[in-house]
């Protein structure tokens, strides 16, 4: 193996405050050993007859228009470097593609200007660049900007001056109209996390030794052709759409209301932000409400999604202060329970041919369950992965194989999504409807016992209402407060704090 040095010089270097988007991701990137979202990756193929030397210098010319690839950060600020050097790896095109071009150690953002590079030989010349990108630094539409960069620079194409950078963005977020849109966001989610039942996937384990997911992949040409009717017909975009049939069929299976999903926006609406490289996407909630209408649903699940799109940029750490007010308020934590991952374009998977077949079994999932929309062109492409305690493999790939065939349905009219999905689980005796969720009646009393001691509380459900009924010589303010912490302590799907404690009577 060799190396590569590239040089490179911007017009601007300088100290600004970070960004809320870089602050998102500093939020939970890893500092040691790199998580699946950490590192971006592309790959830009290099034109016949280039040399080394050209190869070098499209590099160097990509980092020095784009201040975000020479950016470190550290105490709340960035700073962008005039001028430095990349060293790249230079590797021999021999073994399987995985061997290229390996992501390496976490990047520091304080310490580590944000991109590595591969280039790729074939017999000495260079066929294949691999650029890999701290996500403090770019996400998924920022990377597709600065593979299209590359390959431009490598083909000898003029570029546009790169007139946006995160400095830029950092400065408009402290004007008073910048700190309107975000304040407004935070309190738009406040009121989301205020009103919306906190736990979306109320499920006991029911299989409580089992480890991991259960995770399969659907590939479907006649559901793409499908959904583009039903889009039409809706007027709903087609991710919205697949969402939708999802939702259903989860919430059909949970036998719950609805749910909420947690999902991407890329924040790429202003102008300003069109070829912009720097990390503006950032978590949205979309609440779903189930219907026995499905055309219904997807219309409801596209503006839904619409209104979460609107307040997809915010301050972090001012949201999180919110959930945490809201979890106190509400009694219970705020459970990330349902992702959803749009990743049309920039996907790898390799599809089934038809139908539904287990994954490749080397996914990591951080949420209970986890659903991928891949490709929506040609053949609809997904994928779904259910905690193996909440689930059997049977009902997820049940579940993934009943997105396919509701679509299928609905594009020749309307249908009520509950006959397509797999039967509602089970959830054994104790478990009841109160305060908007399903609720593990044994979990709430055992989390009283242990806060206030065994028997100084009986917990049990009137209409839609928890209640704790407490000895005559109770404290009740502080009985309150020692459940409520106890069930934020343990986060467990399930346990709430009562709504009201009632002294014993006597």
């Amino acid at each position: 193996m060799n190396d590569l040095k590239v040089c490179f010089s911007g017009s601007r270097s300088g100290r600004w405050p970070i960004t809320v988007g870089q602050k998102n991701v500093l939020e939970w990137i890893s500092p040691d050993l790199p998580g699946p979202a950490d590192i971006l990756s592309t790959m830009v193929r290099v034109p016949r007859g280039s040399t080394m030397d050209a190869v070098g210098a499209a590099l160097g010319a990509l980092i020095g228009r784009q201040e975000a690839l020479r950016t470190l950060l550290r105490d709340g600020e960035q700073f962008v470097h005039a001028s430095g050097t990349l060293v790249a790896d230079v590797v021999e095109a021999t073994g399987t593609g995985q061997d290229w071009f390996p992501p390496g150690r976490a990047f520091d953002p304080a310490a580590d200007f944000p991109v590595r590079a591969s280039v790729v030989t074939r017999s000495g010349s260079p066929f294949l660049v691999v650029l890999h990108v701290s996500h403090v630094a770019a996400d998924l539409s920022a990377m597709t900007i600065l593979r299209a960069e590359l390959a431009a620079l490598l083909a000898g194409r003029p570029l546009p001056v790169a007139a946006y950078h995160p400095a830029d963005q950092a400065a408009y977020e402290r004007t008073p109209a910048g700190q309107r849109r975000l304040e407004g966001s935070v309190r738009y989610w406040a009121r989301q996390m205020a009103e919306k039942p906190l736990c979306a996937l109320g499920m006991p384990f029911r299989f409580p030794g089992a480890r991991g997911h259960h995770h399969v992949l659907l590939g479907s040409r006649p559901a793409a052709e499908a959904l583009a009717h039903v889009a039409a017909k809706t007027g709903a975009r087609p991710p919205a759409v697949v969402m939708a049939a999802f939702a259903s069929l989860l919430t059909s299976w949970t036998g719950a209301p609805g749910c909420q999903l947690n999902c991407l926006c890329n924040n790429r609406f202003s102008p300003e932000l069109r070829d912009y490289v720097g990390t503006v996407a950032q978590e949205t909630i979309i609440p779903f409400s189930a219907s026995p209408s499905f055309l219904r649903s997807a219309s409801q699940t596209n503006a839904a999604a619409l209104a979460a799109y609107k307040y997809g940029r915010y301050d972090p750490v001012r949201l999180s202060e919110a959930q945490g007010e809201a979890e106190r308020a509400r009694g219970m934590r705020c459970h990330r329970d349902v992702v959803v991952n749009n990743t049309t374009g920039h996907s790898h998977v390799i599809l089934p041919s038809a139908g539904v077949e287990p994954g490749t079994g080397d996914r990591v999932f951080g949420a209970p369950a986890e659903f991928d929309i891949y490709r929506l062109d040609g053949k609809l492409g997904c994928g779904l992965g259910l905690d193996a305690r909440l689930a059997t493999a049977d009902e997820t790939a049940g579940i993934l194989g009943g997105v396919e065939r509701l679509i299928v349905a609905a594009a020749d009219g309307d249908v009520d999504p509950a006959g397509f999905g797999v039967p509602p689980a089970e959830r054994g005796p104790g478990w009841v409807r109160a305060r908007s969720c399903w609720v593990d009646l044994a979990g709430v009393q055992a989390a009283a016992d242990l806060a206030l001691g065994l028997g100084v509380a009986r917990i049990e459900v009137a209409g839609d209402e928890l209640i704790a009924h407490v000895g005559r010589d109770t404290d009740v303010s502080a009985a309150a407060k020692a459940v409520l912490d106890a069930v934020l302590r343990e986060g467990r799907h399930g346990v709430v704090t009562p709504s009201d404690y009632v002294r014993a009577a006597g």
